[in-house]
């Protein structure tokens, strides 16, 4: 058993999961535009800032790239 949370997006959920493998972080495409992590009980604070901080990293990742495609 473990944890779940689910993080709306404003796009695509598999554009979104790509985002976040590309910074090895794993997570399930869910419902409508929901991605879904699940972390174990006995997830540290340590492991938790730095599943936030890949998935900042993938959050800027993807509007960089997204901005990048509407400027051409």
């Amino acid at each position: 058993t473990g944890l779940m949370l689910g993080l709306k997006c404003a796009m695509p959920n598999g554009k979104v999961n790509m985002a976040l493998r590309d910074q090895h972080l794993l997570a399930v495409p869910a419902g409508d535009n929901v991605i879904r992590l699940l972390p174990p009980l006995t997830v540290t604070d340590a492991e938790i800032h730095d599943a936030l901080g890949r998935i900042r990293a993938g959050a800027k990742g993807l509007s960089e790239a997204i901005a990048s495609a509407a400027a051409k």
